[in-house]
C-alpha cells in the first residue's frame, strides 16, 4: 500500500509516552526479545552507526524527555510509527512524557523535503534557530532520502566541578574535566522523502527513524558490507537492510542513554560493542 503524506498534517504521538499499566514492561521486553541476534558487533560498526565521532567528546542526547510527534496525511501510519519509536525509546531507556506535552521531537515525510526545508530555513523557522549555517548545509547533502536536524549546545556545569581549561590536558581522564562537558540535544527533526519508503514496512521506517531522532548517527554507503549489520543502511541498501534494528544498533542507543552524559564517544562505543556481544 503506498501512503501519501503532507509536511503539515501533524499527529501528536505524545499520548503514547505515558504509562500503561502492566503493559508497558511487556512491550519492552518485547522490543528486545523481537531483536534477532547477531554476530559480535565490532568497533567499528559502532563507530559507523554513531557517524564516526571524536573519541574524546561526549555525545549528544535528548536534555529533557521524549515528546514526540509524527506528521502525516494517513494518521493510522503516523500511529504506528509512533508508537514503534516510543516502544524503542523506552527500551533504551529514554524518558519520555505525557500527551499534552510540548514536542522536542519530530519525524515527519513529505513529496518534496528538500525544497520544503530550504523553504522552512528561508523563512527562518524555529526549528533552525540553534543551528549553524554549516550544521544545516551537512544536513542538506546528507546522502540518504532523510533530512536530520538537531539542535545541540553544550552545558557548561558551572559550580559543578568542572577542571579549569589550563587542567585538561592532564585531567581528562576524570568526570568532571573541562573537555567533557556535555552535550545536550534540544530538539531533532528526521524529514523523509514520502516517495523513498515504498516497500518499507512500517516497523522499518520507525526503527530507522528512532535511531536518528534519538542519537548521533552516520549514513552508510550502498556497498557497505555492513549493510545487514545496522536499520541505518534502509534506504542505502534496502535489499540488504535488517527487517528491524539489529543488536547493534539498540546496543548503542541503549549504551548513549545509559552512561553519564559526560561519557566519552570512545566509551560509548565501547560499552555498546560489549552490551551486543552479550
Amino acid at each position: 500500500m503506498k501512503h501519501r503524506y503532507t509536511f503539515f498534517a501533524l499527529v501528536a504521538a505524545a499520548a503514547f509516552s505515558g504509562p500503561v499499566a502492566a503493559q508497558e514492561s511487556q512491550a519492552e521486553s518485547a522490543a528486545t526479545d523481537r531483536t534477532p541476534p547477531i554476530a559480535l558487533a565490532p568497533i567499528a560498526l559502532a563507530n559507523a552507526i554513531a557517524g564516526e565521532p571524536a573519541k574524546r567528546r561526549p555525545l549528544a542526547r535528548l536534555r529533557s524527555p521524549l515528546c514526540l510527534a509524527v506528521a502525516a496525511q494517513d494518521e493510522a501510519f503516523a500511529r504506528t510509527v509512533a508508537k514503534r519509536i516510543i516502544d524503542n525509546a523506552k527500551a533504551a531507556g529514554v524518558k519520555t512524557r505525557r500527551a499534552g506535552c510540548k514536542p522536542n521531537a519530530l519525524v515527519t515525510f513529505s513529496d518534496d523535503a528538500f525544497n520544503q526545508i530550504s523553504a522552512y530555513r528561508a523563512e527562518g523557522r524555529k526549528v533552525f534557530r540553534r543551528m549553524s549555517e554549516r550544521e544545516i548545509d551537512a544536513a542538506l547533502a546528507g546522502r540518504d532520502p532523510a533530512y536530520v536536524f538537531q539542535a545541540v549546545e553544550a552545558t557548561p556545569r558551572i559550580m559543578e566541578g568542572d577542571a579549569p581549561w589550563l587542567d585538561s590536558a592532564q585531567n581528562w581522564t576524570k568526570e568532571r574535566a573541562y573537555v567533557r562537558t556535555p552535550e545536550d540535544m534540544l530538539s531533532t527533526l528526521v524529514v523523509i522523502e514520502a516517495g523513498a519508503i515504498d516497500g518499507l514496512s512500517p516497523v522499518q521506517i520507525a526503527d530507522y527513524a528512532s535511531l536518528r531522532l534519538l542519537a548521533p548517527t552516520g549514513e552508510l554507503a550502498a556497498d557497505d558490507a555492513r549493510a545487514p549489520d545496522t536499520i541505518l543502511s534502509l534506504f542505502a541498501a534496502p535489499d540488504k537492510a535488517p527487517s528491524e534494528m539489529t543488536r547493534a544498533d539498540r546496543a548503542y542507543l541503549t549504551s548513549l542513554y545509559k552512561l553519564p552524559r559526560t561519557a566519552f564517544a570512545a566509551e560509548v562505543l565501547e560499552e555498546a560493542e560489549q552490551v551486543a556481544s552479550r
